[in-house]
């Protein structure tokens, strides 16, 4: 398997040479490999969302470099152009962003800006509103006429209508209720699986990164903190704990049994694996 993504030593100050001066992030090596499902945690103001801005080149590095296929993408305006196509981002509440009069030409922007004739942005306006559950009655809706979570999945489509090799999510299920947000994540999940593309997504929520991801970055001031398998990355509660980071709520619970002598495992980090691990401790009687 090929990185799509590598940081090779990436740092980035901002108010550099002043009194101001702050490292974002600092010394990162990250390889994202093509087809990864990379889940990024951290604090607030750990670098999560300085790192992925550097993914497309919307930031510069202040040392170090960003490869796409193995490419630095600052070699040039054309390198940085074409790698704002190829890694699609979706910053915390894109809605913010949607303008156009119609569901359709707003979808149809990123399209239109790479130069694709008419019969292929249909075609990926439509595959994109696919993905994320926007009928073709909505593309003729205005974007202000859509609900909170509607809005958002029509600026999520916008991104994914761009067909990026990597797909990057800040926090796109932020302010949601439970069920725009289980929506958004389902969506999230079916697009991976069905393009096989590479998806990164950043988030506070411990849970959605157990369910969805095959890989877990751990941010902590700057700088990689761990990486690894979310089996790796989330046996490792105490460290996380430290950091001022949380586990997903079962494996809390199944702390919680073991901390009262219940002989079961605690690297459980979905709902699945927790029924699996009680039926296998409890056996017949869970299931009555």
């Amino acid at each position: 398997m090929s990185a799509v993504i590598e940081a090779v030593n990436l740092t980035h100050l901002y108010g550099e040479k002043t009194l101001f001066e702050t490292a974002a992030i600092k010394n990162i090596d990250l390889a994202v490999e093509n087809g990864e499902f990379l889940g990024i945690i951290g604090h607030t103001g750990s670098g999560k969302s300085t790192l992925i801005q550097h993914f497309n080149g919307l930031l510069k590095p202040t040392t170090g470099k960003i490869l796409l296929d193995g490419k630095d993408i600052a070699e040039s305006k054309e390198s940085i152009r074409a790698a704002r196509f190829k890694v699609g981002l979706c910053f915390q509440y894109p809605e913010y962003q949607l303008f156009e009069e119609t569901v359709y030409k707003d979808i149809a922007f990123g399209p239109k800006n790479m130069g694709l004739d008419d019969d292929e942005t249909d075609r990926r306006v439509r595959r994109a509103a696919r993905f994320v559950g926007l009928s073709d009655s909505y593309l003729k809706k205005s974007p202000f006429d859509l609900s909170g979570g509607e809005k958002r999945r029509a600026a999520i489509a916008g991104v994914i209508a761009m067909e990026p090799e990597a797909l990057i999510l800040d926090e796109p299920a932020a302010g949601l209720d439970p069920r725009g947000r289980d929506m958004i994540l389902s969506f999230i999940k079916e697009y991976r699986q069905e393009t096989g593309r590479t998806v990164i997504l950043v988030s506070h929520s411990m849970d959605d990164i157990a369910k969805l991801a095959t890989k877990v970055l751990v941010m902590n001031k700057g700088e990689v903190a761990m990486i690894g398998t979310v089996d790796e990355i989330f046996s490792r509660s105490e460290e996380l704990f430290k950091m001022g980071l949380n586990v997903p709520q079962v494996t809390k619970i199944f702390l919680g049994l073991k901390e009262k002598g219940v002989p079961v495992r605690t690297d459980i980090y979905t709902n699945e694996q927790g029924c699996r691990e009680l039926l296998r401790v409890f056996g017949r009687s869970v299931k009555e």
